[in-house]
């Protein structure tokens, strides 16, 4: 009884957030937005292809348009003209991350340059990235081991040819970097190494790209309501 009066009460909150967004709206001169739902917004309209599902809302919204999923108001952009307005006219006012927990988990707090919020110690950290890694100087001094690491893959191709054996092109191409990026940062061949589990390895970076791709529940709503949605649920 008390779990059902308690999410009676939130329902009730989220129609008064949801009634006073409705008037800001007019007063901040907001994006036009899609019908949407108390408490989940328009999360019920993005399915299994969000890209696909938000062009549908812009084909009857517009190009330019506001949509809540949960509690996160965001901006869709999908015309030429409006992305370019946003990317580069306004680029200092969109080009900060988002506080999403799938990168925050990967990046150890957004302590990872490709995660970090733009600031001045994020600039620093990137100047440091080019001048110690992306250099002119830099890149030529390491083309031998991209070298080396691409005639290995083409003789391994060129084995499978004469065996007649499949090739899987996407795992093929991914030990490629890995293998480059290894010698790279530990200076020793990634396929000579004895330390080194491929399989461990190959779960770790699907465990990854999983975290990196999927959202959670705190992205879309404040800690303490996911928290009461937990234990109404």
């Amino acid at each position: 009884m008390a779990i059902s009066l308690l999410c009676l009460f939130l329902i009730a909150i989220a129609s008064l957030i949801f009634v006073g967004k409705k008037m800001k709206r007019y007063k901040w001169n907001l994006p036009p937005s899609p019908p949407q739902l108390p408490i989940i917004g328009n999360l019920h309209q993005v399915g299994e292809l969000p890209h696909r599902s938000l062009q549908r809302l812009a084909q009857r919204t517009g190009h330019v348009m506001l949509v809540h999923l949960g509690m996160a108001p965001i901006t869709v952009v999908s015309s030429k003209e409006a992305a370019e307005e946003v990317l580069r006219t306004h680029d200092l006012d969109c080009c900060t991350r988002p506080n999403l927990a799938g990168p925050r988990l990967i990046s150890r707090g957004f302590k990872d340059i490709g995660f970090s919020q733009y600031s001045e110690e994020w600039k620093e950290r990137r100047k440091f990235l080019v001048r110690e890694l992306f250099s002119l100087k830099k890149v030529q001094s390491s083309r031998y081991i991209r070298e080396e690491e691409c005639n290995f893959m083409a003789k391994k191709l060129s084995e499978s040819t004469v065996d007649r054996s499949t090739v899987d092109l996407s795992k093929t191409l991914y030990w490629l970097t890995a293998s480059i990026f290894f010698k790279l940062a530990f200076g020793h061949s990634f396929h000579e190494s004895k330390f080194v589990d491929q399989e461990k390895i190959d779960e770790l970076v699907f465990e990854a790209e999983t975290a990196l791709a999927s959202f959670t529940c705190s992205d879309f709503f404040p800690v303490k309501l996911k928290r009461i949605l937990n234990i109404c649920v």
